[in-house]
């Protein structure tokens, strides 16, 4: 068993979005994305991957395809491998998201 620290992962960049592998497995993995006002990741996609988004802190944009999505804490969002998705930091404070990834 192992278990880490969420602030232990939330390290911020002023230049640029950070990402910290929390775990990585066979088929799965977790990682803490952490992002400043303004800042955000760009679209992508995840082929033959689900990916779970779980917001931790702070608020945002998730952009789904051709969707925006207002997020907060204590919303979790499911991509399926055929959508692309980018994360977006529209608050005024940091914020943070874990997103699991798993094969089909």
């Amino acid at each position: 068993m192992t278990i880490k620290k969420l602030q232990d992962l939330q390290i911020y960049d002023d230049n640029k979005m950070t990402s910290n592998m929390v775990f990585n497995e066979e088929k799965s993995k977790i990682i803490a994305f952490n992002f400043l006002p303004g800042q955000a990741m760009s679209k992508h996609g995840h082929a033959h991957k689900n990916a779970y988004v779980f917001v931790i802190e702070g608020q945002g944009q998730c952009h789904l395809d051709d969707i925006d999505y207002a997020i907060e804490p204590g919303d979790i969002i499911h991509c399926d491998p055929h959508q692309k998705i980018s994360v977006e930091n529209t608050g005024a404070s940091a914020m943070t998201v874990y997103v699991v990834q798993a094969e089909e």
